[in-house]
Protein backbone atom coordinates (compact mmCIF):
# COMPACT_ATOMS: atom_id res chain seq x y z
CA UNK A 1 0.00 0.00 0.00
CA UNK A 2 1.09 3.30 -0.80
CA UNK A 3 2.52 5.56 2.38
CA UNK A 4 3.18 8.70 0.70
CA UNK A 5 -0.50 9.95 -1.01
CA UNK A 6 -0.04 13.12 -3.02
CA UNK A 7 -3.08 13.97 -2.02
CA UNK A 8 -2.69 13.61 1.90
CA UNK A 9 0.70 15.32 1.31
CA UNK A 10 0.26 18.76 4.03
CA UNK A 11 4.43 19.90 4.66
CA UNK A 12 8.06 19.23 4.42
CA UNK A 13 10.00 18.56 7.86
CA UNK A 14 11.95 21.54 8.99
CA UNK A 15 13.74 20.38 11.99
CA UNK A 16 14.80 17.12 13.32
CA UNK A 17 15.23 17.11 17.12
CA UNK A 18 15.94 13.18 18.25
CA UNK A 19 12.40 12.03 18.13
CA UNK A 20 11.32 14.64 17.85
CA UNK A 21 10.31 16.18 14.45
CA UNK A 22 9.03 19.46 13.19
CA UNK A 23 7.07 20.03 10.05
CA UNK A 24 6.02 23.22 8.57
CA UNK A 25 2.75 22.96 7.25
CA UNK A 26 1.13 24.36 3.95
CA UNK A 27 -2.10 23.65 5.31
CA UNK A 28 -3.35 21.36 8.09
CA UNK A 29 -6.15 19.63 6.04
CA UNK A 30 -5.89 16.98 3.34
CA UNK A 31 -8.64 15.76 1.28
CA UNK A 32 -8.82 11.77 0.61
CA UNK A 33 -11.47 10.95 -1.82
CA UNK A 34 -14.71 11.68 0.04
CA UNK A 35 -12.87 11.82 3.68
CA UNK A 36 -10.87 15.17 4.90
CA UNK A 37 -8.28 14.73 7.03
CA UNK A 38 -6.66 17.21 9.64
CA UNK A 39 -3.58 17.53 11.16
CA UNK A 40 -4.68 17.78 14.98
CA UNK A 41 -3.17 16.08 17.77
CA UNK A 42 -2.92 12.38 18.10
CA UNK A 43 -3.35 11.79 14.01
CA UNK A 44 -0.58 9.99 12.24
CA UNK A 45 1.70 11.07 9.75
CA UNK A 46 4.29 9.43 7.56
CA UNK A 47 7.50 11.52 6.69
CA UNK A 48 8.84 9.98 3.90
CA UNK A 49 11.48 10.14 1.69
CA UNK A 50 15.44 8.65 0.92
CA UNK A 51 16.12 6.98 4.21
CA UNK A 52 12.62 5.29 3.90
CA UNK A 53 9.21 5.76 6.05
CA UNK A 54 8.96 7.04 9.18
CA UNK A 55 5.83 6.71 11.43
CA UNK A 56 4.95 9.56 13.93
CA UNK A 57 2.18 11.43 15.70
CA UNK A 58 0.84 14.56 16.38
CA UNK A 59 1.82 15.94 19.46
CA UNK A 60 1.02 19.87 18.93
CA UNK A 61 0.02 22.01 16.54
CA UNK A 62 0.76 25.32 16.80
CA UNK A 63 -0.45 28.67 14.89
CA UNK A 64 0.85 32.20 14.77
CA UNK A 65 0.49 35.11 12.64
CA UNK A 66 3.63 36.68 11.48
CA UNK A 67 4.02 40.17 10.42
CA UNK A 68 5.40 41.11 6.88
CA UNK A 69 5.83 44.81 5.46
CA UNK A 70 2.73 44.91 4.04
CA UNK A 71 0.83 41.70 5.17
CA UNK A 72 -0.15 39.05 7.71
CA UNK A 73 0.97 35.36 7.20
CA UNK A 74 0.21 31.97 8.97
CA UNK A 75 2.79 30.33 10.25
CA UNK A 76 1.51 26.63 10.79
CA UNK A 77 3.86 24.33 13.05
CA UNK A 78 3.11 20.80 13.63
CA UNK A 79 5.24 18.84 16.17
CA UNK A 80 5.77 15.12 15.60
CA UNK A 81 6.87 12.45 17.61
CA UNK A 82 8.69 9.38 16.48
CA UNK A 83 6.88 6.00 17.14
CA UNK A 84 8.59 3.77 14.38
CA UNK A 85 9.48 2.82 11.00
CA UNK A 86 8.39 0.15 8.18
CA UNK A 87 9.73 -2.95 7.37
CA UNK A 88 10.71 -4.63 4.00
CA UNK A 89 7.12 -5.59 4.06
CA UNK A 90 5.89 -2.15 4.63
CA UNK A 91 4.84 -3.26 8.07
CA UNK A 92 5.16 -1.17 11.42
CA UNK A 93 8.02 -1.82 13.62
CA UNK A 94 9.67 -0.11 16.61
CA UNK A 95 12.30 1.95 16.80
CA UNK A 96 14.05 3.88 13.20
CA UNK A 97 17.22 3.12 11.29
CA UNK A 98 17.59 6.57 9.94
CA UNK A 99 16.05 10.06 10.78
CA UNK A 100 14.09 11.90 8.51
CA UNK A 101 16.02 14.45 6.85
CA UNK A 102 14.97 18.36 6.91
CA UNK A 103 12.91 18.86 3.97
CA UNK A 104 11.55 15.76 3.48
CA UNK A 105 8.10 15.50 2.98
CA UNK A 106 5.22 14.47 5.07
CA UNK A 107 1.95 12.71 4.69
CA UNK A 108 -1.51 11.96 6.44
CA UNK A 109 -1.83 8.40 7.17
CA UNK A 110 -5.96 7.07 6.44
CA UNK A 111 -7.15 4.31 8.64
CA UNK A 112 -6.64 2.20 5.80
CA UNK A 113 -3.09 3.17 5.48
CA UNK A 114 -2.58 2.86 9.57
CA UNK A 115 -4.71 -1.03 9.64
CA UNK A 116 -2.44 -2.43 6.61
CA UNK A 117 0.74 -1.24 9.07
CA UNK A 118 -0.74 -2.57 11.98
CA UNK A 119 -1.33 -5.94 9.55
CA UNK A 120 -4.78 -5.86 10.42
CA UNK A 121 -5.59 -6.14 6.49
CA UNK A 122 -3.75 -9.46 6.53
CA UNK A 123 -5.00 -12.59 5.05
CA UNK A 124 -8.11 -14.38 7.64
CA UNK A 125 -5.83 -15.59 10.24
CA UNK A 126 -3.37 -13.40 10.94
CA UNK A 127 -6.71 -10.74 11.46
CA UNK A 128 -8.35 -13.30 13.68
CA UNK A 129 -5.81 -11.61 15.93
CA UNK A 130 -7.57 -8.38 15.63
CA UNK A 131 -11.00 -7.19 17.07
CA UNK A 132 -13.06 -4.02 16.28
CA UNK A 133 -14.21 -2.05 19.38
CA UNK A 134 -14.84 1.36 18.40
CA UNK A 135 -12.67 4.25 16.09
CA UNK A 136 -10.31 6.40 16.54
CA UNK A 137 -11.30 9.39 17.46
CA UNK A 138 -9.10 11.98 15.03
CA UNK A 139 -11.29 12.40 11.82
CA UNK A 140 -10.65 10.06 8.55
CA UNK A 141 -8.29 7.63 10.80
CA UNK A 142 -10.39 5.27 10.37
CA UNK A 143 -12.06 2.09 12.83
CA UNK A 144 -9.86 0.85 16.07
CA UNK A 145 -8.85 -2.62 16.97
CA UNK A 146 -7.19 -4.84 19.39
CA UNK A 147 -4.76 -7.20 19.17
CA UNK A 148 -6.24 -9.99 21.86
CA UNK A 149 -3.35 -12.42 22.47
CA UNK A 150 -1.30 -9.10 23.77
CA UNK A 151 -4.40 -7.68 24.90
CA UNK A 152 -4.80 -10.42 27.30
CA UNK A 153 -1.64 -11.98 27.66
CA UNK A 154 0.41 -9.19 29.34
CA UNK A 155 -2.66 -7.98 31.08
CA UNK A 156 -4.96 -4.33 30.72
CA UNK A 157 -6.20 -1.70 32.74
CA UNK A 158 -9.34 0.05 32.45
CA UNK A 159 -9.32 3.16 34.40
CA UNK A 160 -11.47 6.23 34.30
CA UNK A 161 -13.45 8.21 36.65
CA UNK A 162 -17.38 7.55 37.51
CA UNK A 163 -19.67 8.00 34.63
CA UNK A 164 -17.30 8.10 32.04
CA UNK A 165 -18.17 5.07 30.22
CA UNK A 166 -15.79 2.60 32.15
CA UNK A 167 -19.04 -0.14 32.52
CA UNK A 168 -19.86 0.44 28.55
CA UNK A 169 -16.39 0.18 27.74
CA UNK A 170 -15.42 -3.45 29.78
CA UNK A 171 -19.05 -4.45 27.87
CA UNK A 172 -18.08 -3.58 24.90
CA UNK A 173 -15.02 -5.38 24.77
CA UNK A 174 -16.17 -8.52 26.37
CA UNK A 175 -19.35 -8.39 23.91
CA UNK A 176 -16.69 -7.77 20.76
CA UNK A 177 -14.63 -10.98 22.10
CA UNK A 178 -18.20 -13.09 22.02
CA UNK A 179 -18.76 -12.08 18.54
CA UNK A 180 -15.27 -12.73 17.13
CA UNK A 181 -14.13 -15.79 18.83
CA UNK A 182 -16.53 -18.79 19.06
CA UNK A 183 -14.75 -20.45 22.83
CA UNK A 184 -13.52 -17.45 24.95
CA UNK A 185 -13.36 -17.94 28.92
CA UNK A 186 -13.88 -14.98 30.84
CA UNK A 187 -14.80 -14.67 34.43
CA UNK A 188 -16.30 -11.07 35.75
CA UNK A 189 -15.69 -9.88 39.44
CA UNK A 190 -19.09 -7.81 39.47
CA UNK A 191 -18.88 -6.02 42.30
CA UNK A 192 -21.95 -3.75 41.54
CA UNK A 193 -24.65 -6.05 39.64
CA UNK A 194 -23.83 -4.37 36.32
CA UNK A 195 -22.99 -6.66 33.87
CA UNK A 196 -26.37 -9.01 34.16
CA UNK A 197 -28.02 -6.67 31.94
CA UNK A 198 -24.99 -6.53 29.57
CA UNK A 199 -24.75 -10.36 28.71
CA UNK A 200 -28.99 -10.94 28.29
CA UNK A 201 -30.65 -10.68 25.11
CA UNK A 202 -28.66 -12.20 22.33
CA UNK A 203 -25.84 -13.11 24.53
CA UNK A 204 -27.91 -14.68 27.48
CA UNK A 205 -27.27 -18.35 25.54
CA UNK A 206 -23.42 -17.95 26.03
CA UNK A 207 -22.98 -16.42 29.19
CA UNK A 208 -23.15 -17.71 32.72
CA UNK A 209 -25.04 -15.26 35.17
CA UNK A 210 -24.40 -16.33 39.23
CA UNK A 211 -26.46 -14.50 41.56
CA UNK A 212 -25.03 -13.04 44.50
CA UNK A 213 -27.17 -15.66 47.00
CA UNK A 214 -26.50 -18.34 44.64
CA UNK A 215 -22.78 -17.96 44.64
CA UNK A 216 -20.95 -20.41 46.06
CA UNK A 217 -16.98 -20.87 47.18
CA UNK A 218 -16.64 -24.33 49.30
CA UNK A 219 -14.93 -24.00 52.86
CA UNK A 220 -12.91 -27.22 51.93
CA UNK A 221 -11.34 -25.38 48.91
CA UNK A 222 -9.86 -22.85 50.98
CA UNK A 223 -5.83 -23.10 51.69
CA UNK A 224 -4.66 -22.85 55.53
CA UNK A 225 -4.25 -19.18 55.48
CA UNK A 226 -6.99 -18.59 53.80
CA UNK A 227 -9.18 -20.73 56.36
CA UNK A 228 -7.50 -19.30 59.15
CA UNK A 229 -7.68 -15.40 57.40
CA UNK A 230 -11.76 -16.29 57.28
CA UNK A 231 -12.68 -18.17 60.40
CA UNK A 232 -10.24 -17.10 63.36
CA UNK A 233 -7.82 -14.03 62.09
CA UNK A 234 -6.62 -14.05 65.61
CA UNK A 235 -5.02 -17.80 65.76
CA UNK A 236 -1.77 -17.97 67.66
CA UNK A 237 1.25 -19.83 66.12
CA UNK A 238 0.05 -22.58 68.82
CA UNK A 239 -3.60 -22.57 67.40
CA UNK A 240 -2.79 -22.87 64.15
CA UNK A 241 -0.66 -25.73 64.19
CA UNK A 242 -3.54 -27.90 65.79
CA UNK A 243 -6.02 -26.25 63.38
CA UNK A 244 -3.97 -27.56 60.55
CA UNK A 245 -2.98 -31.14 62.07
CA UNK A 246 -6.83 -31.36 62.67
CA UNK A 247 -7.59 -30.36 58.97
CA UNK A 248 -5.12 -32.31 57.52
CA UNK A 249 -6.39 -35.51 59.49
CA UNK A 250 -9.85 -35.35 58.15
CA UNK A 251 -8.78 -34.82 54.51
CA UNK A 252 -7.19 -37.65 54.85
CA UNK A 253 -9.92 -39.67 55.88
CA UNK A 254 -12.20 -38.57 52.78
CA UNK A 255 -9.62 -40.00 50.41
CA UNK A 256 -8.34 -43.88 49.29
CA UNK A 257 -5.29 -45.34 50.76
CA UNK A 258 -2.87 -45.08 48.31
CA UNK A 259 -3.54 -40.98 47.93
CA UNK A 260 -3.03 -40.34 51.76
CA UNK A 261 0.19 -39.20 51.54
CA UNK A 262 -0.47 -37.51 48.88
CA UNK A 263 -2.78 -35.09 50.39
CA UNK A 264 -1.92 -31.82 52.15
CA UNK A 265 -4.06 -29.53 54.43
CA UNK A 266 -4.24 -27.20 51.52
CA UNK A 267 -5.73 -29.76 49.26
CA UNK A 268 -8.82 -29.19 48.08
CA UNK A 269 -10.86 -32.07 49.56
CA UNK A 270 -14.27 -32.44 51.14
CA UNK A 271 -13.77 -32.44 55.08
CA UNK A 272 -17.09 -32.36 57.79
CA UNK A 273 -17.31 -29.02 59.32
CA UNK A 274 -19.16 -30.35 62.23
CA UNK A 275 -16.69 -33.09 62.55
CA UNK A 276 -13.98 -30.54 62.90
CA UNK A 277 -16.14 -28.79 65.44
CA UNK A 278 -16.40 -32.31 67.29
CA UNK A 279 -12.55 -33.16 67.42
CA UNK A 280 -11.89 -29.59 68.94
CA UNK A 281 -14.78 -30.25 71.41
CA UNK A 282 -13.33 -34.00 72.41
CA UNK A 283 -9.80 -32.21 72.67
CA UNK A 284 -11.15 -29.49 75.22
CA UNK A 285 -13.21 -31.93 77.38
CA UNK A 286 -9.72 -33.64 77.90
CA UNK A 287 -8.29 -30.85 79.48
CA UNK A 288 -8.32 -30.71 83.25
CA UNK A 289 -8.37 -26.97 83.87
CA UNK A 290 -10.81 -24.20 82.58
CA UNK A 291 -7.37 -22.45 82.42
CA UNK A 292 -6.71 -24.97 79.51
CA UNK A 293 -10.00 -25.40 78.23
CA UNK A 294 -9.88 -21.73 77.41
CA UNK A 295 -8.02 -21.46 74.45
CA UNK A 296 -10.11 -24.46 72.74
CA UNK A 297 -13.90 -22.43 73.98
CA UNK A 298 -12.29 -19.46 72.05
CA UNK A 299 -11.21 -21.33 68.88
CA UNK A 300 -15.21 -23.03 68.93
CA UNK A 301 -16.76 -19.46 69.88
CA UNK A 302 -14.91 -17.87 66.32
CA UNK A 303 -15.55 -20.77 64.18
CA UNK A 304 -19.35 -21.37 65.30
CA UNK A 305 -19.90 -17.35 64.71
CA UNK A 306 -18.75 -17.88 61.07
CA UNK A 307 -20.63 -20.89 60.57
CA UNK A 308 -24.10 -19.15 61.97
CA UNK A 309 -22.81 -15.29 60.14
CA UNK A 310 -25.51 -15.59 57.17
CA UNK A 311 -22.88 -13.17 55.36
CA UNK A 312 -20.42 -16.19 55.08
CA UNK A 313 -23.66 -18.98 53.80
CA UNK A 314 -21.96 -19.32 50.19
CA UNK A 315 -19.12 -21.07 52.37
CA UNK A 316 -21.74 -24.04 53.06
CA UNK A 317 -24.19 -23.76 49.96
CA UNK A 318 -22.38 -27.52 48.69
CA UNK A 319 -22.07 -29.25 51.98
CA UNK A 320 -24.74 -31.76 51.00
CA UNK A 321 -23.58 -32.64 47.86
CA UNK A 322 -19.57 -32.58 48.80
CA UNK A 323 -18.79 -30.50 45.60
CA UNK A 324 -15.64 -31.84 44.09
CA UNK A 325 -12.90 -29.28 42.77
CA UNK A 326 -14.08 -30.53 39.14
CA UNK A 327 -18.03 -30.35 39.37
CA UNK A 328 -16.90 -26.87 40.56
CA UNK A 329 -14.71 -25.32 37.69
CA UNK A 330 -16.55 -27.73 35.06
CA UNK A 331 -20.10 -25.19 36.26
CA UNK A 332 -17.45 -21.68 36.61
CA UNK A 333 -15.90 -22.37 33.23
CA UNK A 334 -18.96 -23.08 31.57
CA UNK A 335 -17.88 -26.95 30.38
CA UNK A 336 -20.73 -28.50 31.33
CA UNK A 337 -21.22 -30.79 28.15
CA UNK A 338 -24.50 -29.72 25.55
CA UNK A 339 -24.58 -26.01 27.20
CA UNK A 340 -21.54 -24.66 27.37
CA UNK A 341 -21.22 -20.89 28.30
CA UNK A 342 -18.16 -18.44 27.65
CA UNK A 343 -18.46 -16.21 30.37
CA UNK A 344 -19.28 -16.56 33.63
CA UNK A 345 -20.57 -13.13 35.63
CA UNK A 346 -20.05 -13.20 39.29
CA UNK A 347 -22.22 -11.28 41.07
CA UNK A 348 -20.76 -9.95 44.42
CA UNK A 349 -22.98 -7.06 44.98
CA UNK A 350 -24.82 -8.98 48.12
CA UNK A 351 -21.84 -9.82 49.97
CA UNK A 352 -19.95 -7.14 52.75
CA UNK A 353 -17.17 -5.43 51.91
CA UNK A 354 -15.24 -7.33 53.70
CA UNK A 355 -16.04 -10.50 52.70
CA UNK A 356 -15.92 -9.97 49.31
CA UNK A 357 -12.15 -8.82 49.78
CA UNK A 358 -11.41 -12.31 50.61
CA UNK A 359 -14.01 -13.90 48.28
CA UNK A 360 -11.63 -12.33 45.02
CA UNK A 361 -8.40 -13.04 46.61
CA UNK A 362 -9.62 -16.83 46.77
CA UNK A 363 -11.24 -16.83 43.36
CA UNK A 364 -8.36 -15.35 41.63
CA UNK A 365 -5.75 -18.60 44.09
CA UNK A 366 -8.31 -21.22 42.77
CA UNK A 367 -7.91 -19.86 39.13
CA UNK A 368 -4.32 -19.83 38.90
CA UNK A 369 -4.02 -22.89 40.65
CA UNK A 370 -6.39 -24.36 37.74
CA UNK A 371 -4.30 -23.28 35.30
CA UNK A 372 -1.00 -24.01 36.89
CA UNK A 373 -1.79 -27.87 37.16
CA UNK A 374 -3.49 -27.66 33.63
CA UNK A 375 -0.10 -28.00 32.10
CA UNK A 376 -0.26 -26.38 29.12
CA UNK A 377 -1.01 -22.54 28.83
CA UNK A 378 -2.82 -23.06 25.57
CA UNK A 379 -5.70 -25.70 26.88
CA UNK A 380 -8.18 -23.00 28.08
CA UNK A 381 -6.93 -19.72 28.92
CA UNK A 382 -9.12 -17.16 31.21
CA UNK A 383 -9.42 -13.82 31.70
CA UNK A 384 -10.19 -12.71 35.16
CA UNK A 385 -12.56 -9.07 34.74
CA UNK A 386 -11.88 -7.52 38.27
CA UNK A 387 -14.09 -4.64 38.59
CA UNK A 388 -14.18 -1.93 41.31
CA UNK A 389 -9.95 -2.85 41.62
CA UNK A 390 -9.63 -0.21 44.29
CA UNK A 391 -12.10 -1.91 46.83
CA UNK A 392 -10.02 -4.95 47.30
CA UNK A 393 -6.50 -4.65 46.22
CA UNK A 394 -5.29 -0.95 47.56
CA UNK A 395 -1.87 0.16 47.53
CA UNK A 396 -2.65 0.45 51.47
CA UNK A 397 -1.14 -2.82 52.86
CA UNK A 398 -3.52 -3.33 55.85
CA UNK A 399 -3.80 -6.85 56.82
CA UNK A 400 -7.39 -7.16 55.55
CA UNK A 401 -6.64 -6.60 52.32
CA UNK A 402 -3.31 -8.47 52.51
CA UNK A 403 -5.01 -11.73 51.25
CA UNK A 404 -6.49 -10.77 48.40
CA UNK A 405 -3.28 -7.82 47.47
CA UNK A 406 -0.91 -11.45 47.94
CA UNK A 407 -3.01 -13.44 45.40
CA UNK A 408 -3.91 -11.03 43.05
CA UNK A 409 -0.58 -9.66 42.88
CA UNK A 410 1.30 -13.27 42.46
CA UNK A 411 -1.16 -13.74 38.73
CA UNK A 412 -0.17 -10.33 38.00
CA UNK A 413 3.72 -11.48 37.66
CA UNK A 414 3.42 -14.79 36.63
CA UNK A 415 -0.16 -15.39 35.58
CA UNK A 416 0.81 -14.90 31.92
CA UNK A 417 3.25 -18.15 31.88
CA UNK A 418 -0.29 -20.13 32.66
CA UNK A 419 -2.24 -18.51 30.51
CA UNK A 420 -4.65 -16.41 33.31
CA UNK A 421 -4.94 -12.91 32.63
CA UNK A 422 -6.43 -9.79 34.39
CA UNK A 423 -8.43 -6.93 33.54
CA UNK A 424 -8.15 -4.75 36.00
CA UNK A 425 -11.07 -2.12 35.95
CA UNK A 426 -10.69 1.05 38.59
CA UNK A 427 -11.95 4.81 38.98
CA UNK A 428 -8.91 5.63 41.34
CA UNK A 429 -5.70 4.30 39.57
CA UNK A 430 -4.06 6.22 42.70
CA UNK A 431 -5.41 4.08 45.16
CA UNK A 432 -4.57 0.50 43.36
CA UNK A 433 -1.59 -1.94 44.25
CA UNK A 434 1.42 -0.52 41.94
CA UNK A 435 2.64 -4.14 41.44
CA UNK A 436 -0.38 -4.82 39.56
CA UNK A 437 -0.83 -1.81 37.53
CA UNK A 438 2.91 -1.93 36.57
CA UNK A 439 2.42 -5.50 35.02
CA UNK A 440 -0.22 -3.79 32.72
CA UNK A 441 0.41 -4.05 29.26
CA UNK A 442 -1.72 -2.13 27.75
CA UNK A 443 -3.84 1.08 29.28
CA UNK A 444 -7.71 2.00 28.13
CA UNK A 445 -7.36 5.34 30.18
CA UNK A 446 -10.92 7.25 29.78
CA UNK A 447 -11.53 10.54 31.61
CA UNK A 448 -10.11 11.12 34.88
CA UNK A 449 -10.22 14.20 36.72
CA UNK A 450 -8.42 13.49 40.03
CA UNK A 451 -4.78 14.64 39.58
CA UNK A 452 -3.24 11.56 41.42
CA UNK A 453 -5.05 9.72 38.90
CA UNK A 454 -3.81 11.73 36.28
CA UNK A 455 -0.21 11.81 37.94
CA UNK A 456 -0.08 8.07 38.24
CA UNK A 457 -1.19 7.45 34.59
CA UNK A 458 0.92 9.58 33.38
CA UNK A 459 4.00 8.02 34.52
CA UNK A 460 3.08 5.09 33.20
CA UNK A 461 2.30 6.69 29.57
CA UNK A 462 4.86 6.85 27.00
CA UNK A 463 6.62 9.70 26.05
CA UNK A 464 5.40 10.19 22.38
CA UNK A 465 1.95 11.09 23.66
CA UNK A 466 3.04 14.34 24.22
CA UNK A 467 -0.21 16.84 24.56
CA UNK A 468 -2.04 14.12 24.29
CA UNK A 469 -1.86 13.13 27.94
CA UNK A 470 -3.21 16.47 28.72
CA UNK A 471 -6.29 15.83 27.38
CA UNK A 472 -7.46 13.05 29.98
CA UNK A 473 -9.82 15.31 32.01
CA UNK A 474 -12.21 16.43 28.92
CA UNK A 475 -12.25 13.13 27.41
CA UNK A 476 -15.48 12.50 25.96
CA UNK A 477 -18.12 9.54 27.65
CA UNK A 478 -16.88 6.11 26.05
CA UNK A 479 -13.64 8.16 24.54
CA UNK A 480 -10.29 6.35 25.73
CA UNK A 481 -6.58 7.19 25.55
CA UNK A 482 -5.80 3.64 24.39
CA UNK A 483 -1.73 2.93 24.81
CA UNK A 484 0.56 -0.23 24.94
CA UNK A 485 1.39 -3.57 23.60
CA UNK A 486 -2.99 -4.28 22.58
CA UNK A 487 -2.61 -1.05 20.23
CA UNK A 488 1.03 -0.83 18.50
CA UNK A 489 0.03 3.16 18.04
CA UNK A 490 -1.20 4.68 20.59
CA UNK A 491 -4.51 7.04 20.13
CA UNK A 492 -7.63 8.38 21.28
CA UNK A 493 -10.59 5.89 20.86
CA UNK A 494 -13.94 6.40 20.58
CA UNK A 495 -15.61 3.03 21.72
CA UNK A 496 -18.70 1.49 20.60
CA UNK A 497 -21.76 1.41 22.78
CA UNK A 498 -22.38 -2.10 24.21
CA UNK A 499 -25.76 -3.38 23.12
CA UNK A 500 -27.10 -4.52 25.60
CA UNK A 501 -25.73 -1.32 28.16
CA UNK A 502 -24.80 -2.39 31.37
CA UNK A 503 -27.22 -1.60 34.73
CA UNK A 504 -26.39 1.83 35.63
CA UNK A 505 -25.70 3.16 39.13
CA UNK A 506 -27.36 6.11 38.83
CA UNK A 507 -30.18 6.65 40.85
CA UNK A 508 -33.34 8.36 39.32
CA UNK A 509 -33.57 11.15 42.03
CA UNK A 510 -36.36 13.00 39.95
CA UNK A 511 -38.59 9.78 39.68
CA UNK A 512 -38.19 8.71 43.34
CA UNK A 513 -39.11 12.40 44.44
CA UNK A 514 -41.85 12.83 42.33
CA UNK A 515 -43.54 9.50 42.29
CA UNK A 516 -42.58 8.80 46.06
CA UNK A 517 -41.51 5.53 48.01
CA UNK A 518 -43.33 2.25 45.67
CA UNK A 519 -46.72 0.31 46.88
CA UNK A 520 -45.87 -1.76 49.28
CA UNK A 521 -42.84 0.19 51.18
CA UNK A 522 -41.99 -0.91 54.66
CA UNK A 523 -39.18 0.36 56.75
CA UNK A 524 -40.20 -2.74 59.32
CA UNK A 525 -38.41 -5.00 56.06
CA UNK A 526 -35.54 -2.85 55.99
CA UNK A 527 -34.73 -3.64 59.44
CA UNK A 528 -35.51 -7.20 59.43
CA UNK A 529 -32.88 -7.71 56.79
CA UNK A 530 -30.59 -5.50 58.88
CA UNK A 531 -30.56 -7.35 61.84
CA UNK A 532 -30.84 -11.01 60.40
CA UNK A 533 -27.75 -10.12 57.86
CA UNK A 534 -29.94 -11.45 54.71
CA UNK A 535 -29.88 -9.43 52.01
CA UNK A 536 -32.86 -10.26 49.49
CA UNK A 537 -32.74 -8.55 46.73
CA UNK A 538 -35.46 -8.87 43.88
CA UNK A 539 -33.70 -10.07 40.34
CA UNK A 540 -35.07 -7.33 38.14
CA UNK A 541 -33.82 -8.28 34.43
Amino acid sequence: MDLRKESLGFGKVNCVDGSKLTIKAESLKSIDGETTLHAEVGSFVNCGGFHGDTICTITRVLIEEVERRESIIENKIVEVAIVGSTDANNRFTRGVNKLPTVGCDAYLLNGDQVNFLLGINLNEREKKKYFKVGQRSMKGAGDAYLHLDKLLGRHTAIVGTTGSGKSSTVARIAQSILENYPQPRLVFFDIHNEYRNAFSGKWKEKSNCIDWDKFSLPYWFLDLDEFINIYYPEAGGTQKMYIKELIESLKKKGVAEAEKDKVSVDSPVFFSMEEFLGDIEKKRDKETSETKKDPFNKMLLKFQSIQNDTRFSFLKTDVSNKKSLSAYFTFLLGLESGKQKYISVLDLSGLPAEVRTICVGVLTRLCFDYRYWDMDPENLPIALILEEAHTYIPEDSASKYSLCLERVEKVAKEGRKYGLSLIVVTQRPSNISSTVLSQCGTFITLRLTNDMDQNKIRRLLPDTLGDQADVLSSLRDGEALVTGDAMTLPGKVQFDLPEPKPKSNDVRFHKSWVDGPPPGYKVDDIAKRWITRERNLEKKE
